[in-house]
């Protein structure tokens, strides 16, 4: 009987409730316009009245709280700013007395000064060969003699030649190298361990680069580190050795001459690998293990200012970044865990003349050298060192906050926590949806309507902002527009949040403009289901990225954790079920994982903005950041766009939004403002040229010249080349371009990279007249005999200068080379026949480039059994570039940085 009551209760309500929004709904609307929050009006049925003050609150926000909430984004922005980019105060030599187990930040300037004065150091260079070696040979020499007498330091010039294969993708490259040389210092511990930590740097640079951040930084860091420990006086548990490797931008040799070849190198057990991608801030962890969490514990328990993020590491390991470290080396070669870490801001610097002494804070000086002092002390006084291998568990999970202190814990961990996470959001979900089906006139159809709207609107806004942002930049590089923000990254928000902004705003706003006026669903209602399927669609991601094993979720999981917890707690107060009060608490426990997307946000955009600058032509920049920029947006405001139907006009809102989005677009396609170079000297941003005066020679199967020309090759590393200089200079309006149809090998051109290939038919050439080689690029066949029945041995000479690649196009199948690599295809495939290539550096001087190859003896006719080039790159022969080629150079514009030199292509059938 009292269900029978209960029911004719509930249907009678319900019918009460449609009357009295139907008949006083105009009034509803117009309190809504005057006030803030306004009740429901009243009814003549206590229980009804009840229940529509406690449950249904018709929430209505000023319009401006939409700019409130904007300010205190861009302050919580500002606020990440400020903390990622600040940094310690240096030390100077007045500290040395009070400070004596220190680092100090202008010694280490001194030595970085003076090794930056010596300019480009490629290897080969008198530069890198002598200068730089006599440098480091002289500091060290001083550092011992200043050591404590309980401190024993043995040094070591090592001179090395090699081979070895680097799978790069999708074309990779054998790598042979000959008297590259290693400065080598190893400082003893106290009881003789055989266990010792490596810590590696480079001291060559990049063609036109001094390198004062790649990687003379990180020398100069190491040499005070070295000299600080050497006068301690108490020596470390376990060794530490300090690698100065002198070949690391001609494809890592010199780090693989190290840990294949030197006596030390069999005690190491794990190493530090420091690097740059750029100039100044923080230097990042980027890379850890691989599956040995102990590294990255203690480098959270030790170090004063933390700075990693695994997804950086994921990012990196996906080839997005094109660059790559000795890190390789060692995991690959050496089967040695370590740590690898970047100074990855400011890349606009990187690999140019602007590399110098201008582009570092002092501050950045003192930030790494108290990590590095702090991370070495704590590895080689530690008991894991003598057995690393033994605490191989598996990969870990990791991430900084806001650079206060680091969070690492191990993947299986992970795993159970964003299980847990999961389960608690699903429930906390159920819950606030059931409290939300208590509401009269919701049938079980009702329900389930409610459940697809929560998480269809916010799922359909997110579809749309994403396809709003290609749409965006594929109409900016329709109108030669692209890369606007390369320079003033402030243009990401106008012209790439503010759509995702709009998408994920329209249809919740559209939505209640469409909502049937009988429906019990009045706007703080909706805010309180739009927030819960928010949360659901990111616990499915959440769930999904711990199915598929990437770690990079954990943000996902952070994204859920905070709101989960606080609705967790709410689902059993009295506010549960009431949405003003449960939006009021909910929204501010976003905060947490808002701040730190909004820090992440930095550092993204911060490394990738000038990494576009170099990833080729085919890409579009501009959908690589709108991508980011949309995730990131989405992350950072999916709890809060739904809102805006609490607002009291939300199409102004939107419209605001849309309007400055357009006159950006049109502002950055009509006026200066879209230019995205800069030559400023104190933040230079420039376009990044490479022109190489080439020579070329093609000989027939009799060793007679069948043709020859030459030119300069043009290789167009962003999306703006060459046409960013037609204007400026003619010659490169009528440059030819390359294509994909050519009949020689890699269409005649002087490749210096494996990567290269990848944008080979979008280069282009300019006839012009040759370059005049005194020591000029060839190759001899000196021997050939058959070594069997079945295979014939080809022996061959080159000369030529310090840098060379040999490419190999056989016919015939390839069995042996004289290389300690094995017979490694490059990926490359040139007529239907393999392509592999021979990186050549030579450091020293020595005895000219021999090698011989095995093919297999093919009955029948004489035929082309294989076909080689040989190309010489004059990097450090200057005097080979041609005065009319110096004249083209000059016609390049300031805000262009161009990287040049002179090389010869011949090539030989044999």
């Amino acid at each position: 009987m009292n269900t029978t009551l209960n029911q004719k209760m509930e249907v009678k309500l319900k019918t009460e409730v449609k009357k009295i929004r139907t008949k006083e709904h105009g009034n509803i609307r117009l309190r809504q316009r005057s006030n803030g929050y306004e009740e429901p009006p009243e009814s003549q049925h206590p229980e009804q009245n009840r229940y529509l003050k406690r449950n249904c609150y018709i929430i209505s926000l000023p319009t401006y709280a939409a700019l409130v909430v904007l300010i205190i984004g861009l302050l919580l922005f500002w606020s990440v700013y400020a903390l990622h980019y600040r940094l310690p105060t240096p030390l100077s030599l007045k500290d040395i007395e009070s400070h004596p187990e220190r680092f100090i930040a202008e010694r280490a300037l001194n030595h970085l000064r003076q090794l930056a004065s010596y300019g480009s150091k490629p290897v080969g260079s008198y530069e890198n060969e002598v200068l730089a070696v006599e440098f480091l040979t002289r500091e060290i020499s001083f550092i011992m003699q200043q050591a404590n007498p309980e401190q024993k330091i043995s040094f070591d010039i090592q001179k090395c030649a090699g081979s070895f294969f680097l799978a790069y993708k999708p074309y990779g490259c054998t790598n042979y190298y000959s008297q590259v040389q290693n400065v080598v210092v190893k400082l003893s511990s106290s009881t003789n361990s055989s266990s010792s930590l490596l810590i590696n740097c480079h001291f060559d640079s990049a063609p036109t680069s001094p390198g004062a951040s790649d990687d003379g930084l990180n020398c100069a860091v190491m040499l005070e580190v070295l000299e600080i420990l050497s006068r301690s006086k108490t020596p470390l548990k376990h060794n530490v050795i300090f690698l100065f490797n002198g070949a690391e931008e001609g494809l890592l040799q010199a780090s693989h001459g190290f840990i294949t070849q030197h006596k030390w190198a069999h005690d190491v057990k794990a190493f530090i690998n420091l690097e740059a991608c750029g100039a100044g801030g923080r230097e990042v962890l980027f890379q850890a293990g691989p599956n040995h969490p102990w590294l990255v514990q203690m480098y959270g328990d030790s170090v004063p200012y933390p700075h990693g993020v695994v997804v950086a590491e994921d990012l990196f390991q996906s080839g997005l970044i094109p660059s790559d470290t000795d890190f390789r080396i060692f995991r690959d070669f050496g089967k040695v865990p370590g740590l690898d870490f970047a100074h990855a801001m400011n890349g606009y610097v990187y690999h140019t003349s602007y590399d110098n002494l201008h582009a570092i804070p002092t501050g950045t000086i003192q930030h790494t050298g108290d990590n590095l002092l702090a991370l070495t002390k704590h590895i080689a006084s530690s008991d894991v060192l003598s057995n690393s291998q033994k605490h191989a568990a598996g990969r870990i999970v990791y991430f900084d906050v806001l650079g206060l202190f680091m969070v690492r814990y191990s993947e299986i961990a992970g795993i159970i926590l964003n299980v847990f996470i999961v389960a608690l959001s699903i429930f906390t979900i159920s819950k606030n949806v059931l409290a939300i089906k208590s509401v009269p006139g919701l049938d079980h159809a009702g329900y389930l309507k409610l459940l697809l709207l929560g998480c269809g609107i916010p799922a359909l806004g997110w579809f749309l902002a994403f396809i709003s942002v290609l749409l965006v930049a594929v109409i900016l590089d329709l109108f030669s527009s692209s890369m606007s923000w390369f320079t003033r990254p402030f243009l990401v928000f106008s012209l790439y949040y503010c759509p995702v902004l709009v998408c994920c705003m329209l249809f919740p706003v559209l939505l209640q403009n469409c909502m049937n006026e009988e429906s019990p669903l009045v706007p703080g209602l909706q805010g309180w289901l739009y927030v819960n399927g928010v949360q659901c669609l990111w616990t499915i991601l959440l769930l999904a990225g711990t199915i598929s094993g990437i770690r990079s979720t954990f943000i996902f999981m952070l994204v859920v954790l905070f709101p989960t917890l606080t609705s967790f707690v709410l689902s059993f107060s009295h506010w549960g079920n009431n949405p003003r009060m449960w939006l009021t608490v909910y929204l501010p426990s976003t905060l947490p994982s808002v701040i730190f997307i909004l820090y992440q946000t930095v550092m993204a955009f911060g490394v990738f903005i000038p990494i576009t600058g170099r990833i080729g032509p085919v890409k579009n920049p501009d959908i690589i950041i709108g991508i980011f920029a949309a995730l990131l947006c989405i992350l950072s405001t999916s709890c809060m766009t739904p809102l805006i139907i609490l607002v009291k006009r939300p199409w102004r809102v939107v419209a605001g939004a849309s309007a400055l989005h357009l006159l950006t677009l049109l502002a950055v396609i009509l006026t200066p403002l879209g230019s995205p170079y800069s030559a400023n000297p104190s933040a230079p941003s420039p376009q990044r040229i490479y022109v190489f005066h080439t020579e070329r020679i093609f000989h027939d199967i009799l060793g007679h010249v069948q043709s020859q020309d030459s030119g300069y090759w043009l290789v167009n590393v962003d999306r703006h080349s060459p046409g960013s200089v037609w204007s400026q200079i003619p010659e490169v309006a009528g440059a030819q371009s390359v294509g994909s149809e050519y009949e020689e090998l890699v269409g005649g051109l002087p490749i210096f990279s494996p990567r290269v290939l990848q944008i080979i038919e979008n280069t282009h050439w300019i006839p012009a007249s040759a370059p005049v080689f005194h020591h000029p690029t060839d190759l001899e066949l000196i021997s050939e005999q058959n070594t069997s029945q079945t295979t014939t041995r080809l022996a061959f000479q080159i000369r030529g200068p310090d840098h060379m690649n040999i490419l190999l196009a056989p016919s015939v199948k390839l069995i042996n080379w004289s290389f300690d690599a094995e017979v490694t295809e490059s990926g490359y495939e040139w007529q239907n026949k393999p392509v592999y290539l021979i990186n050549y550096v030579q450091g020293l001087p020595g005895t000219p480039f021999e090698f011989w190859i095995d093919l297999e003896v093919t009955k029948g006719p004489p035929v082309v059994r294989v076909d080689i080039a040989a190309i010489g790159h004059y990097i450090n022969s200057h005097e080979y570039m041609s005065e009319e080629f110096k004249k083209f150079l000059r016609k390049y514009p300031d805000w262009a940085h161009v990287t040049a030199w002179a090389t010869a292509f011949k090539a030989w059938k044999f």
